[in-house]
C-alpha cells in the first residue's frame, strides 16, 4: 500500500489499451449521433467490455470482503463480416454494466459492491454473439482468525454440517465451507492495492483442480490409506472404509493446505497448470456445471467408499495501475 511499484512497457500498454476503449464508449454514449466506423475482433470485444468492467467498477483489492453472491447476466452484440462495431459495443457496455448493477441491487445483504465479472462467449450464431458476464457480489467485514473452523462439516453434495445427532440436511458442507473460507480470506495472504486484473483475449481463466489428481498426494504421509491426510486436497479414504464427517482439525488442515495449492503450487507450475502460471489467484468459483462436471463440488464414492473434492479456480494476471485503479460503484454510477 505505501509502496510505489513501476509498470512495465507492457503493462503501460495494456493499461492505456482500457482507458482508451472506455474513452471511446464514454464519446460514443455521449454523442449517440457519432458512428465511430471501428470494429474488432469478437475475443478482443469479450476482453475489452471484461477488463474495462472490472477496472471501472470492481472492489477486487479494495476491502478484504467476507460474503459473496453470484449471478450470471447476458449482453448480445451483433456481428458483421466476423467482427463488432464500436458503437454495438458501447451499447453493450452500457447494457452489461446495467444488469451487473442489477446484480448487485438484488444481493442479500448491505455494503456491498462488484467483486468481479468475468466474460465469456455463450453462443455465436453467425450474426450476433452472446456474452456471459458472471458477475461476483462482495459485501464488507473483517476475517475470522487464521484457523477458522471450529465444527466438523459433512464431505459434500451440499448434505449439511455433523453437529449434533442425527446428522441432518444443512445449506452447506466441507467443499463450499472450505471454498467460502478461502475466498473470504484471501486478502490475508496477497497485498493486491491498486491491481487491476486480466486475462487476454480467448483465454480460459479456469484451472479446475481435482482431489485425486496425483500432483495432489501428500508428500508428507508417506503411508497410504491411514488417515485422513493423504491428499493435499479433499480426498478420504482409510484402509476400513470412508468417513462422512471431517472434524474440526481436519477441516482447518484442509484450509491450509488448499491455501497452499492455490497461491503456491498451482501458479509456479506451467506444465501441470498453464492457465494459472505465474498469475494470480482471484477465487474459487461456486458454479457446478453438471453437464460438464466442472465446478466447485464434493461427492461421496459409495463402490470405491471414497470422498473426492473438486475445485475450479479463476486466475489472472496482475497490473499495477497505481491511483487509476481507485473503482466507482457499479451501483451508483
Amino acid at each position: 500500500g505505501n509502496k510505489e511499484v513501476a509498470m512495465s512497457e507492457g503493462d503501460l500498454d495494456i493499461f492505456n489499451k482500457i482507458v482508451s476503449f472506455r474513452d471511446k464508449i464514454t464519446y460514443i454514449r455521449e454523442n449517440p449521433s457519432y458512428k465511430s466506423g471501428e470494429f474488432t475482433t469478437v475475443d478482443s470485444a469479450i476482453w475489452y467490455l471484461d477488463a474495462t468492467l472490472n477496472m471501472s467498477h470492481a472492489f477486487i483489492s479494495w476491502e478484504t470482503l467476507a460474503g459473496f453472491y453470484y449471478d450470471s447476466v447476458f449482453v448480445t452484440v451483433p456481428k458483421v463480416n466476423g467482427v463488432v462495431n464500436y458503437t454495438d459495443l458501447a451499447a453493450a457496455y452500457i447494457e452489461l454494466k446495467q444488469k451487473v448493477a442489477n446484480v448487485c441491487v438484488e444481493a442479500p445483504g448491505s455494503e456491498k459492491e462488484l467483486y468481479i465479472a468475468t466474460l465469456t462467449e455463450k453462443e455465436d450464431t453467425g450474426n450476433s454473439i452472446t456474452i456471459k458476464a458472471d458477475a461476483t457480489i462482495g459485501s464488507r467485514s473483517t476475517p475470522p482468525d487464521h484457523h477458522p473452523f471450529y465444527e466438523g462439516w459433512y464431505y459434500g453434495d451440499w448434505a449439511g454440517d455433523c453437529a449434533g445427532t442425527p446428522r441432518y440436511i444443512g445449506f452447506a458442507d466441507a467443499c463450499t465451507q472450505l471454498r467460502d473460507k478461502t475466498n473470504l480470506n484471501r486478502g490475508l495472504y496477497i497485498d493486491d492495492a491498486q491491481m487491476l486484473y486480466v486475462s487476454t483475449p480467448g483465454e480460459e481463466p479456469y484451472e479446475t483442480l481435482y482431489s485425486e489428481d496425483p500432483a495432489f498426494d501428500n508428500p508428507d504421509d508417506p503411508i497410504e490409506e491411514d488417515n485422513y491426510y493423504e491428499h493435499l486436497l479433499v480426498y478420504q479414504k482409510e484402509l476400513w472404509g470412508y468417513h462422512d464427517c471431517i472434524e474440526e482439525d481436519e477441516m482447518n488442515w484442509y484450509y491450509h493446505k488448499l491455501r497452499n495449492v492455490i497461491y503456491l503450487m498451482v501458479p509456479d507450475n506451467q506444465s501441470h497448470w498453464p492457465n494459472a502460471y505465474g498469475k494470480t489467484f482471484i477465487e474459487i468459483k461456486e458454479q457446478y456445471v453438471p453437464e460438464t462436471g466442472e465446478g466447485t463440488w464434493g461427492t461421496k464414492d459409495n463402490l470405491l467408499q471414497i470422498i473426492r473434492h473438486q475445485y475450479k479456480v479463476e486466475y489472472r494476471y496482475g497490473l499495477f495501475v497505481g491511483d487509476a485503479s481507485e473503482p466507482e460503484s457499479i451501483v451508483e454510477n
